[in-house]
């Protein structure tokens, strides 16, 4: 230690290519401290949004299925589903819990999934599609295809048989597989997500 501090004060300071090169080891380490902070920051925002993301998409998916396996008569007497193709199913069911049987209608766009759904009215009622409120519940939609928004099987159905051909006669139809990719961070890893269930339609049991 006294060599040391006789060797500081016979040098009498830094030259200034030491401070120079203190300052240059210096801000190179503040700005991998701060690289690291940065970076470890964005992950914790990612792992979040990613949780939150998938959190979101399996309620909402979690309400079409309820939705499809209340699915019953309409309020003017109407067969429990209207129209159904492996990107669009049109049905019946009371959606907001008022003893009302609203039509609703999940579309597979482009890259979503858009659900429309008619309140009927008037004396006798009716669903006029002029009144039907559209908006978006599922983004950023991966089209396949191997993999059908909607799957169709009749009662018949044990869980090997292939599904119902189009075009599907509803009145056959006894259970709904519904299938969705999503990338939940697009252009980013991990890969799209796979939501799928496959409802039993209650009200139209055979058994």
């Amino acid at each position: 230690m006294k060599y040391f501090k006789n060797y500081i004060l016979a040098r009498g300071g830094f030259s200034l290519i030491e401070v120079i090169i203190f300052v240059v080891i210096g801000a190179a380490l503040l700005f991998v401290v701060s690289s690291l902070s940065r970076n470890v920051s964005n992950i914790e925002v990612f792992v979040n949004q990613k949780l939150q993301s998938r959190s979101d998409l399996a309620q909402t998916f979690e309400i079409l299925v309820t939705e499809i396996r209340s699915a019953g008569q309409s309020s003017n007497g109407a067969y429990p589903i209207s129209s159904a193709s492996t990107s669009s199913l049109t049905f019946f069911s009371d959606v907001d819990q008022d003893s009302i049987f609203e039509r609703v209608r999940y579309t597979l766009g482009t890259s979503t999934v858009v659900k429309g759904v008619i309140k009927p009215s008037g004396n006798p009622l009716v669903y006029a599609t002029s009144s039907e409120v559209l908006r978006t519940v599922i983004d950023n939609v991966v089209l396949s295809t191997s993999t059908n928004l909607f799957d169709y099987f009749d009662a018949n159905y044990t869980g090997s048989q292939a599904p119902l051909a189009s075009p599907v006669d509803v009145s056959k139809i006894r259970m709904v597989k519904i299938s969705v990719y999503v990338d939940t961070n697009p252009g980013k890893a991990p890969k799209p997500t796979l939501f799928t269930n496959t409802v039993t339609i209650r009200n139209l049991k055979s058994n």
